[in-house]
């Protein structure tokens, strides 16, 4: 018979080995070796290309990766949104991620193209007002060819830029001859002086005695209308050929030496355009349009903002587009702008507000996916009333910069007095003072080009509290208004200026205005007061301009 004791001892023994080993196997190992990373989870693309949307699955980071991981082939100059180099986040709701390739291709084009001949005017004190005009000459018209490249993307055209314009054949101008009333003596020029007379540019150079008509394609608008600041070539616009409805004109250049061709700089409805006044070497301009409508006046502008070189070489580089739109009071007629001396600012008026612009350096320009992220400082200057018209056009201070860039004058409507005052800001403060109190809606002032004992030309409303239909003088104020003098017409007259914010021009040397008065350029001499005033006949005289200015003035 076993013994019991002897089969409990090992009972016991056969269950203390079973917990040593279930001990043993319960504690932990070491590890060793790198750890097993986890799979980077899955996301869905919704990529929309080449006319076809589809889905992909992907665990790459970004974008770019995904698309390459999948064989999509982007092309240098293909637009991809968002950017390749966004990353792929994977905490959202699990909705696929939108992918857009839009797929930029560009071609070159040579285009024939008529060039029409153009009527030259030319005016003779030999022959009588009277006399019935005298063909010259039969003009004929010419032949270009102009290089365009054109962007197409997804396979639509979407840019067209000429880039070259070879002259085959020139036109040959239609010449009539009209006579003219003798007019004042004549009355020496420094510089270049250019103005519309009767729809014709006209250069005045060394004297007034000797008119040249600047040859120009299509009906000037006067919307654009001035010289560079060397004088070399003519910035303005015109009307395009055909009837349109609503506003519509064509921005152009051409050089001033005789027989230049102008160029066409493809850009439509401009409302505002001017030349930085240092870019001599390279000039650029800067420039804002408008899309055409057809409730009154026609047009709505934008309120943007371009830069562009201009082609003086042959080749246009595409315009750069600074500010896409500026919500503004009565925006829909647009603003007014001015250049800084130094080419760093562009001061703005809107109807109730004015400001400046910081502007990028010429030859430094940003590129455009730095200007859409951020655009260019803007600094208001001042805040005031907005004038109702109660028509279908909308008031906007003139604006003018002193000589060393530090004033800046503009007029503002005065809601306690119902009337128009000249206020003149100090940039470098921004204090802003009333420098004459009523002083118009219509006072156009203008800044001397001398830096030294600046003077501030404007015109002063016989009355302030009906100043857009009354009669103005001209007078002449220093920056603090301590020595307003009356410069045309006599004490005791008044009689209709040109009621644009381009009536009055500076002479280079600082001693001459000029200005248009009962439809007729006037010249006035401001130390000696001669005055010379354009012959008598039947046309319409507006926009001065007169160069040198800014970086080619004359000291």
């Amino acid at each position: 018979m076993p013994n019991s004791t002897g089969k409990s001892r090992s009972i016991f023994i056969i269950a203390l080995a079973f917990v040593i080993t279930v001990a043993v196997a319960c504690v932990p190992v070491a590890q060793t070796g790198a750890p097993t990373l986890l799979p980077r989870p899955e996301t869905t693309i919704a990529l929309t290309a080449d006319g076809e949307t589809r889905q992909i699955v992907t665990s790459a980071e970004t974008i770019g990766q995904a698309l390459e991981s999948a064989g999509i082939v982007i092309g240098q100059a293909d637009e991809v949104s968002p950017p390749p180099a966004t990353a792929l986040d994977l905490s959202g709701d699990g909705s696929p991620i939108a992918v857009t390739i839009v797929r930029v291709t560009e071609t070159s084009e040579i285009i024939p193209e008529s060039i029409p001949f153009q009527r030259r005017i030319v005016r003779s004190a030999d022959m009588s007002p009277d006399d019935p005009p005298r063909l010259l000459q039969a003009g004929e018209p010419g032949f270009q060819e102009v290089t365009v490249r054109i962007v197409y993307r997804d396979g639509l055209e979407a840019e067209r830029w000429p880039t070259a314009i070879t002259v085959v054949e020139p036109p040959k101008d239609e010449i009539i001859m009209y006579g003219v009333s003798v007019g004042s003596d004549a009355m020496p020029l420094s510089g270049q002086l250019a103005y519309i007379d009767d729809g014709r540019a006209i250069l005045l150079s060394g004297s007034t005695d000797s008119p040249r008509q600047i040859m120009i394609d299509g009906s000037l608008d006067g919307r654009v209308f001035q010289l560079s600041p060397d004088g070399r070539y003519l910035l303005f616009t015109v009307k395009p050929d055909g009837n349109r409805e609503g506003f519509a004109n064509q921005l152009w250049f051409t050089t001033t030496a005789e027989g230049s061709q102008p160029q066409p700089l493809q850009i439509e409805n401009v409302l505002w355009a001017g030349w930085d006044p240092t870019a001599i070497e390279t000039p650029r301009i800067a420039y804002t349009t408008a899309r055409t409508v057809s409730l009154p006046p026609g047009w709505e502008a934008i309120n943007d903002l371009w830069l562009l070189t201009l082609p003086t070489d042959g080749s246009q580089a595409a315009p750069l587009r600074i500010i896409e739109t500026y919500p503004a009071t009565l925006g829909w007629w647009g603003g007014a702008y001015a250049w800084s001396p130094d080419g760093s600012r562009l001061a703005y008026a809107f109807s109730d507000e004015t400001g400046i612009i910081d502007m990028p350096g010429n030859g430094e320009l940003p590129d455009a996916q730095a200007l859409a992220a951020e655009e260019p400082a803007r600094t208001v200057l001042q805040s005031f009333t907005a004038y109702d018209t109660g028509a279908d056009w909308a008031w906007v201070p003139n604006l003018s910069w002193s000589a060393d860039g530090r004033y800046l004058s503009h007029t503002a409507y005065n809601d306690e007095t119902a009337a128009f005052d000249l206020w003149v800001t100090d940039t470098q403060t921004s204090e802003t003072a009333v420098l004459v109190p009523g002083v118009g809606i219509w006072s156009a002032a203008q800044w001397s080009p001398i830096s030294t004992g600046p003077q501030l030309a404007f015109l002063r409303s016989a009355n302030s509290e009906e100043s857009i239909d009354s009669g103005y003088s001209l007078w002449l104020s220093d920056a603090d208004d301590t020595n307003d003098q009356r410069i045309f017409p006599p004490e005791g007259e008044t009689g209709r200026f040109a009621r644009t914010n381009q009536s009055l021009a500076w002479g280079p040397n600082g001693d001459t205005l000029a200005f248009i008065f009962e439809n007729a350029l006037h010249i006035t001499n401001v130390a000696t007061n001669e005055l010379y005033r354009s012959p008598s006949d039947d046309t319409v005289s507006s926009h001065p301009t007169w160069a040198p200015y800014g970086a080619a003035a004359i000291r």
